[in-house]
């Protein structure tokens, strides 16, 4: 029989939080236990968890905001000491969307000897100009699962207990923004493969009307503090994974964008273009973790 477990990320959302609790474990494969990793300054999310009464939940409070990073890392390290044979990592705002997700997940498992991670939806990685690809709904249309470079954050990453066991952890530096990306760029490198479920996939795509979607080229930013923490990140991780053109083209790119904000006004422009240039003075400088608030 299949171990499944896993954590849960939460910032000051007790409410919410309970919520994808209970939709958690009404799952047709619910997970014999959750961890809570509470990155809450206050003891609201405790005093929550702990009126639930529920041997199948463990809480550890951070004691501090670690961001999704810091609490990924954390949460994988309780569940690995814990011997489950898949780890789901989520956030306290998005639990699995159908009650069948970690079953159609888990029968998926064994398309590919070495699978590390498998996943909802996913994206391949283009490593030479650090851009998320997006994966055509005719191609899964083809194929019970596919194999791409990347699962997007929030749609049910499992986590195999190989990968765990292998030392392959997020980067808590990152504090904000890609620790996603990061970590199965690393799982991947390691030889894993990362699975996501064709059938979930589209009906995802079906359920939030994004079937033939279309990236647009720039899109307005209306918080602009996660623009700082994606370039700084992304640089990072080029940083990280020896991806040279990857950096010279973000370096390019972000130059530009700082520009073509100006597009949008003046305000705009400026605190576009001042996010993107504290987030190339900070990667130079070295500068990690949780440098800016996330308005």
């Amino acid at each position: 029989m299949v171990r499944l477990g896993g954590f849960i990320i939460t910032y000051n959302r007790p409410k919410i939080l309970l919520e994808t609790i209970r939709k958690l474990f009404d799952q047709s494969f619910p997970p014999e236990l959750l961890w809570i990793v509470d990155n809450s300054e206050n003891l609201e999310t405790d005093h929550a968890i702990a009126g639930l009464l529920d041997p199948r939940i463990k809480y550890y409070r951070m004691g501090y905001n670690a961001g999704p990073a810091g609490a990924a890392k954390k949460g994988l390290e309780l569940c690995g000491a814990e011997d489950l044979d898949w780890i789901y990592w989520g956030d306290d705002n998005d639990p699995p969307f159908f009650e069948d997700t970690f079953e159609k997940l888990l029968s998926i498992q064994d398309a590919n000897p070495y699978c590390g991670i498998i996943g909802s939806v996913g994206h391949f990685f283009d490593r030479k100009k650090g851009v998320i690809k997006r994966i055509q709904s005719r191609l899964l249309e083809k194929k019970d699962c596919l194999e791409v470079d990347v699962v997007a954050g929030g749609m049910s990453m499992l986590v195999n207990k190989s990968v765990i066991k292998s030392g392959i952890f997020p980067d808590e530096d990152l504090f904000f923004g890609f620790e996603e990306l990061d970590f199965c760029l690393k799982v991947s490198r390691r030889g894993f493969s990362i699975l996501v479920h064709c059938g979930v996939f589209l009906e995802l795509r079906k359920l939030h009307k994004r079937t033939d979607f279309e990236r647009p080229l720039y899109k307005k930013k209306t918080n602009p503090s996660r623009e700082y923490y994606s370039l700084r990140n992304l640089l990072m991780i080029s940083d990280k994974l020896t991806l040279n053109a990857m950096k010279s083209r973000l370096i390019k790119k972000w130059l530009a964008k700082a520009v073509y904000g100006f597009r949008y006004g003046i305000g705009y422009g400026v605190q576009n273009a001042r996010m993107i240039f504290l987030a190339f003075y900070h990667y130079h400088k070295g500068i990690k973790g949780k440098t800016i608030p996330l308005k």
